[in-house]
């Protein structure tokens, strides 16, 4: 089964850096590790209630198999458990995207 990322973004490129909200994130890039390819979307639930878990329905129907954000809160964590996402929490502030896209390449 193909590896799929989700990391929560700042910016629309991946010199943007990691943002530290999962649901309150501003975009999202989705990062095919075996092809090296990705793709960024903004967040269509930044702006909603239960926003994390909106993110969440959402990253299932895109085949996410990992997220990879800052932080995620207690209903997202429980829902990810349940769901069998992996979840990869970094607390570096100021990590870009694309270094974090060099360390999980095949």
């Amino acid at each position: 089964m193909e590896k799929i990322f989700a990391i929560s973004s700042t910016g629309k490129t991946e010199k943007s850096l990691l943002d530290l909200r999962f649901g309150k994130c501003e975009n999202v890039v989705i990062y095919y590790a075996e092809k090296n390819q990705y793709s960024i979307i903004e967040n269509p639930f930044k702006d909603t209630e239960n926003s994390g878990i909106q993110l969440v329905d959402f990253l299932r129907g895109e085949k996410v198999t990992t997220i990879i954000t800052g932080e995620v809160g207690p209903k997202v964590s429980a829902m990810l458990e349940k769901e069998k996402f992996q979840l990869v929490l970094l607390p570096e502030e100021r990590i870009k995207v694309e270094e974090i896209m060099d360390r999980i390449k095949p």
